[in-house]
């Protein structure tokens, strides 16, 4: 057994074995059934990329999601972007807010880094799809868009906040006891 991993010799070669056999050219969306399947047993998907910006890789990144959204019942993206940025997705997605705009126009919006990994024709596609999936459900049956990093941090914090003053009235005193960590260094990112 190795230590850093917990893996068996044995183990390990059953999992590159799987993994191989997951490896094969992608031409449609059915090249993606197995991969979907074994991923659909999961409780969490997590899809990295080897190559940032590719036309290539959000439109399979968008068509596995899909898929697991229509076929599984999966319901929340995480994405590496800005809080407040994603957060105004989120809404949109749902029906929530800016319903004046469309995917384009509201992609433009994002305000910080990285920009261009979502304001993106790949990436307006799959929300346009995504807010008529939604829109044609139940609230409780929508699917989330949610950006789990923090560029912003202090604009990501100030909106917290917001939220949390008007849905958990009471959390906010704990809340700013914990955001205290951060006023030593200003809104300084750096320090």
């Amino acid at each position: 057994m190795n230590r850093s991993t917990g893996y068996t010799t044995a183990g390990r070669a059953a999992e590159l074995a799987q993994i191989r056999v997951l490896a094969h050219r992608l031409a449609g969306a059915e090249d993606l059934d197995a991969l979907v399947r074994l991923a659909a047993a999961a409780r969490y998907v997590c899809l990295g990329e080897a190559s940032l910006g590719t036309h290539e890789y959000y439109r399979w990144r968008a068509m596995i999601s899909r898929r697991l959204i229509e076929e599984h019942g999966f319901s929340w993206i995480g994405v590496e972007g800005d809080w407040p940025d994603c957060w105004r997705i989120n809404r949109w997605a749902r029906g929530q807010g800016d319903r004046d705009l469309d995917a384009c126009q509201l992609l433009a919006r994002f305000e910080r880094w990285p920009t261009w990994m979502w304001a993106n024709h790949e990436v307006a596609e799959f929300l346009t799809w995504l807010r008529k999936w939604n829109l044609a459900r139940p609230e409780h049956e929508h699917t989330g868009f949610y950006g789990l990093d923090v560029y912003s941090l202090w604009d990501s914090l100030r909106e917290i906040f917001t939220w949390l003053e008007t849905n958990a009235p009471d959390a906010p005193p704990a809340a700013r006891r914990a955001w205290h960590c951060f006023l030593p260094f200003g809104e300084d990112p750096h320090r």
